[in-house]
């Protein structure tokens, strides 16, 4: 019973994340001009970017996930920590008990949950399917370091998807620096389908958002920021 109990308040934890946050949403201002710059093949570069940050050693990012309803609400926010091969942990963000909470693989490949600050007492292995560990938009969150999700792009590129790219990095509104745009579709019945768009930034190769498309509409954003790379994480960082 005592399992069930902290299960069912883990799930909740998840779920909802951190839907009290007070984020500013993104300003989507210029998106509707991005097809006419969108003229390159992609492929290539996604390619390059998904070997980037596969050589990284370990780094940190901080995100915030906003699900479109069809207007973005956020729905989620974390500091993210990743050590090669591939050790995680995830600290969530809120305002409400679940503040605080901490996901890690560990370095013998169990994944331990820990509640925050007020909710100490809960600790507990889940197993990496589980579905407390599933993000509002369906990503699991023991599979959301930035190689494992460039690796889908890559893999959506071998099943017929193709990869838009802007020639050279623009400006938006709102992002401080220049950004690199590269887009998936796929073919939709005669026509195409965005899946994803996401916004590089040149000088790391990494994300500073990723908007996941569902039937060609926005389905969720996530904003990356205070990206962090080769730290020095040391193991012990990433145990309960």
């Amino acid at each position: 019973m005592q399992f069930f109990t902290r299960f069912a308040i883990l799930a909740a934890l998840f779920f909802m994340w951190a839907l009290n946050a007070n984020a500013a949403v993104p300003d989507l201002n210029g998106d509707e001009s991005l097809k006419e710059k969108l003229t390159s093949d992609g492929k290539k570069q996604a390619e390059q970017i998904y070997k980037s940050l596969s050589d990284l050693k370990d780094y940190k990012y901080e995100s915030i996930l906003y699900m479109c309803k069809p207007e973005p609400l956020e729905s989620g926010a974390g500091i993210y920590f990743f050590k090669r091969p591939n050790l995680i942990r995830l600290q969530i963000k809120s305002h409400g008990l679940k503040d605080g909470t901490v996901v890690v693989r560990q370095p013998d490949g169990r994944i331990r949950v820990a509640g925050g600050p007020k909710l100490r007492f809960l600790k507990m292995n889940v197993q990496e399917d589980s579905r407390v560990l599933q993000t509002p938009n369906g990503y699991n969150v023991v599979k959301s370091d930035l190689a494992s999700l460039f690796a889908t792009v890559t893999a959506a590129l071998a099943n017929g998807s193709k990869a838009q790219t802007t020639a050279t990095p623009i400006s938006l509104n709102r992002f401080k620096q220049n950004v690199t745009v590269l887009q998936l579709v796929k073919p939709d019945g005669g026509t195409e389908l965005i899946t994803d768009r996401i916004f590089i930034d040149p000088q790391t190769d990494a994300p500073v958002e990723w908007d996941v498309f569902r039937n060609g509409d926005r389905y969720s954003i996530t904003v990356f920021e205070n990206f962090n790379a080769n730290m020095g994480l040391q193991d012990d960082q990433f145990k309960l």
